[in-house]
């Protein structure tokens, strides 16, 4: 694709965005509205983007996409960035059961499932993590017993992102109880208003609610909802994950430090932080280390454009994130001192001021070496798939 086609789309959405954002949902704005006004708004601005086919736009055209190429894929994650677009509320759906369900599903399951993760109809979580099965994923016992036209499940996940709101998720279950590790395990697509889930909020050290426990008691799923075949979901949920770390993934991530970063430094020379000599190296240090998240980006995506998908080298990114997303609001914490300690969730706005929002991404970044894949398990990957070391003992 030439560098005047994706010029052409970066210009057009950049042209629909200063049309048709308005100023309320601008994402400073909607992360301090209260929790079901923001879904609200957000599931209304993800509907006017499906509209405009700017939801999914990497996927194939035939399911609602736009089949845009790697290059117009980044274009369009800066230009929402540059237009300080909220995030998308379906991400989950778009950037995770989507691509599995194009790939692995039935003709009928596509036409069930896609048109409401576009527009945000349908809003999804992932039942993947339990209790005893976290970053070893593979030892589930969430079970599922084959009843006729339905699977009867009983099982319980955690650390379920957005179940509070989701509409459905993808399950990952035991079907074969005498199977063990990845083998007899099968991916089903579950309503969340079935009976027989319950779904109960973690409430974080931020005061937010992002995590959910999930109980699952005698659960009927259609024997239809079953994606891709029995005893296969290990290879649904690979591709799952890998999509995790594809190129909005990386794109976002990249811009996202980079504004953290340039709020952090504004913030020291407020504060007058920048008098102190061994306070500058320090920042000195963040910029350097997000230049260099930068690089590692850059190479990142080099090879997800030659090669179509994100290598093991991704878990550098993931790490790297994590340590990066930790160290910034430490530093923030130094600089405000005493003042750190006031932070009330429960203010009205908590969060608009600039000191409020680092103590809060404080707290809340402390789950960032468990999110997403722990940082053990990165290191691993990096440690086997990357440099080629044997596996511990």
């Amino acid at each position: 694709m030439s560098t005047a086609d994706v010029e052409a789309f970066r210009g057009e959405v950049r042209t629909w965005l200063e049309a048709n954002l308005p100023d309320e949902l601008r994402s400073e704005r909607t992360s301090h509205l209260p929790e079901a006004e923001r879904i609200r708004g957000l599931r209304a601005w993800q509907h006017r983007l499906a509209a405009a086919r700017l939801v999914a736009v990497a996927w194939p055209r035939e399911y609602g996409g736009r089949g845009a190429s790697i290059p117009q894929q980044i274009a369009y994650v800066e230009e929402m960035a540059r237009a300080r677009a909220p995030e998308t509320i379906g991400n989950l759906g778009i950037g995770i059961a989507g691509p599995p369900i194009i790939a692995f599903g039935t003709d009928a399951q596509r036409a069930r499932f896609l048109p409401g993760i576009l527009d945000a109809d349908d809003l999804w979580c992932f039942g993947f993590s339990e209790p005893g099965a976290g970053s070893d994923l593979a030892s589930l016992r969430t079970q599922a017993v084959l009843d006729g036209d339905h699977f009867v499940v009983t099982g319980q996940k955690v650390w379920t992102t957005l179940a509070q709101h989701a509409d459905w998720c993808m399950l990952l279950c035991r079907t074969d109880p005498d199977t063990r590790r990845a083998q007899g395990v099968s991916c089903l697509l579950v309503d969340m208003h079935s009976p027989g889930i319950e779904v109960r909020p973690l409430r974080q050290i931020s005061g937010e609610a992002e995590f959910n426990e999930v109980f699952f008691e005698s659960v009927r799923v259609p024997k239809e909802n079953l994606l891709g075949d029995l005893h296969d979901g290990w290879r649904v949920a690979v591709a799952a994950l890998q999509n995790e770390r594809g190129i909005l993934y990386v794109v976002g991530q990249q811009i996202q430090l980079k504004e953290a970063r340039d709020r952090l430094v504004d913030f020291a020379r407020t504060r007058g932080a920048g008098r102190d000599p061994l306070m500058r190296q320090r920042l000195a240090a963040v910029y350097l280390n997000t230049e260099v998240f930068r690089f590692t980006c850059q190479r990142t995506l080099d090879r997800l454009m030659r090669f179509g998908a994100p290598g093991p080298e991704s878990a550098i990114i993931k790490l790297h994130w994590t340590e990066i997303t930790q160290a910034m609001p430490r530093l923030a914490m130094e600089i405000l001192g005493a003042e750190g300690l006031l932070y009330d969730p429960g203010t009205p706005g908590g969060g608009r001021d600039a000191s409020q929002a680092f103590q809060r991404g404080y707290l809340q970044a402390c789950a960032a070496s468990i999110a997403s894949g722990t940082s053990e398990i990165m290191r691993g990957i990096i440690a086997m798939q990357v440099l080629g070391l044997p596996r511990g003992t």
